[in-house]
């Protein structure tokens, strides 16, 4: 991208062309193995072409990891609830964008989220992987699960094809099918729905991705993950017609890419000048794993450093924190190692009683309650910042999309500031604030959530800072604002944390 658009896009707010070549995995229903497929995909496509990239429809966590381990780069996140069209567009389009020198080859895949239509309530196509495709004028190829059925398929691909006006669904790929059905597939499916068949998977055994209480385990906790998904990669590769699906995703329209308003003021931000930063400690182990990467680089726009922590394996915050992030996961999963951990747990809190700024999010909000029983019903301390303990109900709790209005002033802006998240948790607790209101999209189910000081946020619901951006803002003043009060010495934090006592609560 050369500088001159960069520069219209930034200084003029004028929208910019952008053609790159990108394609859309979407299937029939949750569980038809869209992620499997787009691991190998990737892997595939990152052996012919130099710049391969990875999106997730919908508020994901963990297949951006797997995207993740194949690519070595960072997936990110594309959500129609959480972001508007033009945020979206310019998200898809931003790395382009903010190129000096666009490459000789380059491709994007999104990853689809629960059956392509699917969207909010279950009763709407808003917030669904169509709606991310439509907002991007993305191709789309459906992955079909032809398990136990074989031309009844093609009547479903039909309803795909005609349930929208505009479907974006140019090809298929089946899964899960006979090698002997599909040449005689393929030619009906080509001839009577006009759409082009880009290969077939195999079943493929004993070659899932496990699941647990939350959804699939993350990559690192599979063995040999790697040389898994080579080898499914190897057992793709054979069928797959590879170079059909980059001549598909060639045909990607132009998007009109428009800088975010609320963006423009930091998008400049060169965060490689070698100033001293403001350090956020953001939590990152076995415990902690649920960012969005968005998130994380508008901190970096702001001006932030990121420097990352363990609660379970480090004993001090970073040496120079001004403020603390600490994201989702599985803390409950941890809970004897985060408890033993006790010299950490009394440096988080007296971090938040110093008044150091903090954000704490699902799991980090569980980490900062009095305690957590486990899976087996034992009950582990916690940093004991928030009052009650947290424990398994046996079910999702407030799952979905909501939309969390401020009932007073606090850390992420005055008393009626908007934003949207959304909650996905098993573990649970009779305290969880009253300072926030949360609502549902579809419907008019709604709950009080959520505790906020000037300098602190803390509740289920996971933020994503892109649905507004003031949040962020807020955060990283304040984290600037203490740092200008509370001067760090060579000593670090020692000072601050004069009674934070290894090996005492």
């Amino acid at each position: 991208m050369d500088k001159e658009r960069m520069k219209c896009l930034v200084q003029d707010s004028q929208a910019v062309s952008v053609r790159f070549p990108r394609i859309m995995i979407a299937a029939e229903k949750s569980g038809g193995g869209k992620t499997l497929f787009t691991c190998a995909l990737l892997s595939l496509l990152k052996e012919k072409i130099q710049e391969v990239r990875a999106f997730k429809c919908g508020p994901d966590y963990i297949d951006p990891m797997f995207h993740r381990t194949v690519l070595e780069i960072p997936s990110r996140n594309l959500d129609s609830f959480f972001a508007d069209g033009d945020t979206l567009r310019y998200l898809l389009g931003r790395e382009v964008l903010e190129m000096e020198k666009f490459p000789e080859s380059r491709i994007a895949v999104l990853e689809g989220v629960m059956g392509f239509y699917d969207g909010l309530g279950g009763v709407s196509e808003r917030s669904s992987a169509w709606e991310a495709a439509d907002l991007t004028d993305t191709p789309v190829i459906l992955l079909v699960d032809m398990m136990g059925r074989s031309l009844s398929a093609l009547a479903s691909i039909k309803g795909f094809l005609d349930y929208k006006e505009k479907s974006h669904v140019t090809g298929v790929v089946f899964n899960r099918l006979s090698p002997m059905l599909y040449p005689r597939l393929k030619e009906r499916a080509e001839r009577e729905l006009g759409i082009r068949v880009f290969g077939y998977v195999p079943e493929l055994k004993d070659m899932t991705l496990e699941s647990r209480h939350l959804g699939l385990v993350m990559p690192e906790e599979i063995p040999g993950i790697r040389e898994r998904l080579d080898l499914i990669k190897e057992k793709v590769r054979v069928e797959i017609n590879l170079d059909g699906i980059i001549e598909e995703a060639g045909r990607a329209a132009e998007i009109e890419v428009k800088l975010p308003e609320a963006v423009r003021q930091f998008c400049n931000v060169d965060c490689g000048t070698g100033i001293k930063k403001t350090v956020v400690a953001v939590a990152k182990d076995e415990a902690f794993c649920f960012y969005y990467e968005d998130n994380l680089d508008i901190l970096r726009k702001l001006g932030a450093e990121i420097q990352y922590f363990s609660p379970i394996h480090d004993r001090n915050l970073p040496v120079e924190t001004c403020a603390v992030y600490l994201g989702g996961g599985y803390p409950e999963l941890h809970a004897k190692a985060l408890s033993e951990n006790i010299s950490m747990r009394n440096a988080i809190r007296q971090a938040v009683m110093e008044e150091m700024p903090c954000i704490a999010e699902c799991g980090g909000y569980l980490y900062l309650k009095d305690s957590i029983v486990d899976p087996d019903g034992v009950e582990w301390p916690m940093a004991g910042v928030l009052p009650g303990s947290s424990r398994d109900t046996g079910k999702l709790g407030r799952f979905g999309y909501i939309t969390v209005t401020s009932k007073k002033e606090g850390l992420l802006g005055p008393a009626g500031t908007e934003f949207r998240a959304h909650e996905f948790h098993h573990w649970d607790s009779e305290e969880n604030g009253t300072d926030f209101a949360a609502k549902k999209p579809v419907g008019t189910r709604g709950w009080d959530c959520g505790y906020t000081t000037e300098s602190f946020y803390a509740g289920f619901p996971h933020l994503y800072f892109y649905s507004n951006v003031k949040i962020a803002e807020n955060f990283i003043k304040c984290a600037e604002t203490w740092k200008k009060k509370n001067p760090i010495s060579e000593a670090g934090l020692e000072w601050i944390f004069a009674r934070n006592y290894e090996g005492t609560e």
